[in-house]
Formats: structure tokens, sequence, C-alpha cells
């Protein structure tokens, strides 16, 4: 599937001599020191950039296959040309630096682990995240407004679900969404008021697309924990989804893939429960 998916037409595009050069650079990792390769890759302005557009064109490749991976029933092809890609994507991946941005670093975070998860990668991820413990810590979210409170605090409950220290990162997972619940009445007027027109609609549906986030991430810490409710795929697709929908009218291209992302994330990690 590795082969296959390094001769999709998308990694093609990039160029063969640039793929090889960077797949060589993803596999020394695994032997070299994090330092080291990231002083190597410095010496290049251009090798992010490189390096970004393709694990941009491998996930493209392993995005065909994300409805084979949440459909039983799907093409068996296509869910391993998802598996494939986003291994690819998320080696690739490990090598671009973290952004300093709050926004930017938990969208590149949570993407790199999302991407892990469907790529099988799980062991190199917490390997990345023990060299980076510096990037995970949530933002404080005092005098945050309430749509970047709400990112804030999502961000800090999937940190603590892939992490999953002990079931005490479980739980915190389920106090911090009872407190966004009651927060949402302290907070939503007042930030929203602040908008008008087609601004204010546009970041209702941002918010609602938060809230089906933030339900999915308690639904699936509560079954991780109590293996209930049985039909957990069935609600983490709803809330993925809806999700996703919302994200799109947002017109959030980023939140909405990073949705797409954590929907096979979530669905991955609760069908491997071991808990």
């Amino acid at each position: 599937a590795l082969q296959k998916v390094d001769n999709h037409w998308a990694v093609l595009a990039v160029g063969r001599s640039k793929r090889d050069n960077c797949l060589n650079a993803a596999k020394d990792r695994l032997v070299r020191s994090a330092t080291l390769l990231t002083l190597d890759f410095q010496e290049q302005s251009e090798d992010d950039e490189i390096l970004d557009r393709l694990s941009m064109a491998y996930e493209i490749a392993a995005i065909e296959g994300i409805e084979a991976v949440l459909n039983p029933d799907g093409s068996k092809e296509l869910r391993e040309q998802c598996y494939a890609g986003a291994r690819r994507a998320f080696e690739l991946r490990c090598l671009l630096p973290v952004p300093s941005p709050d926004e930017q670093r938990i969208f590149h975070i949570l993407h790199l682990a999302a991407l892990a998860y469907c790529g099988g990668c799980q062991e190199d991820l917490r390997r990345w995240m023990a060299e980076h413990v510096e990037h995970l810590a949530a933002p404080s979210v005092a005098d945050a407004k309430w749509d970047r409170r709400l990112l804030f605090k999502i961000f800090d409950c999937w940190i603590k679900l892939i992490r999953k220290k002990s079931r005490d990162d479980l739980n915190h997972v389920r106090e911090i969404i009872a407190g966004l619940r009651k927060d949402q009445s302290k907070y939503e007027e007042k930030f929203l008021s602040a908008f008008d027109g087609g601004v204010k609609r546009t970041i209702a549906f941002r918010l609602i697309a938060a809230y089906h986030w933030a339900k999915a991430t308690e639904l699936l810490a509560v079954y991780l924990l109590e293996s209930t409710p049985p039909e957990i795929a069935g609600e983490l697709d709803k809330h993925f989804e809806a999700s996703q929908k919302a994200a799109a009218l947002s017109q959030d291209a980023p939140f909405e893939v990073l949705q797409r992302w954590l929907h096979v994330t979530a669905r991955r990690m609760a069908a491997a429960d071991n808990l």
C-alpha cells in the first residue's frame, strides 16, 4: 500500500526526486535525534515548503479513502490507501516546525496526531510528543474570547485522550466538557453580540461546529472509561458529521479538514479501546 500511494498522482505532481529526498529524511528521523535533523533542515529555507507540499499530496491520497475507513462495507483498496497516505503524511509533518501562534499550533498538533492514528503510527506519535512537551500545554483561557476558550479547552481534552496516562485523564475530559457547558450560558451571548449580519452567522456556525466537537469528545472519553454507549460509532458519526457541516458553512476549511481527521481518530480510538 505504501508503494502504491507513493505513486499516487498528487504525490508524483510534487516530483519524484523531491518525494524520495523527503521520504529518506523521514526515515532518518527514526535513527537520528530530532535536534540534529532540525538543524539539517534549517540549512535550506525551501525544505519546509517542500515537506508541506508533499505531506499535503499524501493527505489528498488519504482523504480519498476516508469514507471507506468509516464505512465497514467500503472499498478495501481505498481503506488501505487512506492508511498508507496518512502514515506518509504523518512521517513528513513530523519534520515540520511547530507554529508559534496558539491556534496554528493547536491545529498543527491535532492534525499530526490524527494522521498518526489513521496511519497506525501511535508509538511514533508518543515519541514526537515526548520530544515536544513544551508545545502540548493548552493556552491560558484567562481573558480569552468564547470561541478561543472552547478551542483551548477542547485541545486540552484531546491531548489527554491521546496521552491517556490514566483513567484520571479521561475523567478530567468529562469535567472539562461539563465546565464548558456551564460556561456557554455565561459567555456565548455576549460574544455573539459583538458581531452583526453575515459575520455573526459565520461565527455562529463555527461555534456550532465546536459544540458538536465537544460533545463527540465527551462521548469518546465516557466510552473509553465505561464502554458505553454500545452504539458509540453512530454517536461519533452524528456529531462529527454535524461539526464538519457547520465548519463548512462557516467557511473554515482547516477546521473542517481537522474534524474529518479527528472523526476517523475517534472511531479508531473507540474500536481499539483497551482500558
